[in-house]
């Protein structure tokens, strides 16, 4: 009974709501909402309409880097031990012989040895990506689904917007310094994804600050010495502005 009464006047109140407003109040939010996230889906790989393209590309690097290992990485001047076979036979105690057995990590600490076990991995995963990916493209193309790496491509390039906001941020460090440059990141970012408004942008002005105040006042981190701000200001801020922020 009593949540009976409860859901009656839960009704009653919000009929009155829609009758002084004309409508029921609905709540617009600047963020657009987050996808059901699945912790099995963390992992999950799933092959995009582009990614013929990305594994040819990759296919065409991993070749690139063959074709380039016999005269980039000094394997013309290699020095291999002597006894061909016999001595990894002997080295992995399979067989016994007699002399002096030259030390493994001689071989080993040769400029041609780690890119020689990169492209041991990288050109077969490579060819077998290639192989997979052709397989789903022609799946694709068999039951009409799309197969053109557009929507692939734009999200590349949407990306790539991000990348600008990190180079521009380098790139006023300089001029404007490190404190005012990382307010400016912190807040700005942010609010380029939507977090808006004045509490959002109290709390990213508060962890820019902290930001500031841990790695620049706190850790003395590296900048840059001669910066056009600071060159501005008296004397005695300028010394205090280079040293603390």
């Amino acid at each position: 009974m009593k949540i009976s009464t409860a859901a009656k006047g839960m009704r009653s109140e919000t009929g009155a709501q829609v009758m002084r407003t004309g409508g029921p109040r609905v709540f617009a939010a600047e963020c657009p909402p987050d996808a059901k996230f699945k912790i099995e889906d963390l992992l999950a790989f799933r092959r995009g309409r582009g990614d013929l393209v990305f594994s040819a590309i990759a296919l065409m690097v991993a070749l690139f880097f063959a074709v380039m290992f016999f005269t980039e990485t000094g394997w013309d001047k290699r020095k291999l031990p002597d006894g061909g076979w016999t001595y990894w036979l002997r080295q992995f105690g399979i067989i016994e012989g007699e002399g002096r057995l030259a030390r493994l990590g001689r071989v080993l600490k040769q400029g041609w040895v780690a890119p020689l076990i990169c492209l041991a991995v990288l050109v077969p995963a490579a060819v077998l990506n290639m192989r997979a990916s052709w397989r789903v493209h022609q799946w694709r193309r068999r039951f009409g689904q799309p197969v053109s790496m557009r929507y692939e491509g734009e999200m590349w390039l949407r990306a790539l917007e991000f990348v600008g906001w990190f180079v521009a941020y380098t790139l006023l460090v300089p001029v404007l310094g490190y404190l005012v440059a990382t307010l400016l990141l912190g807040t700005l970012l942010p609010w380029r994804l939507g977090y808006r408004g004045v509490r959002w942008m109290g709390i990213c002005l508060a962890a820019s600050m902290a930001i500031v105040l841990v790695f620049r006042t706190g850790l003395q981190i590296k900048t840059p010495v001669n910066i056009w701000l600071y060159a501005q200001l008296p004397d005695g801020l300028r010394g205090f502005m280079q040293t603390w922020f």
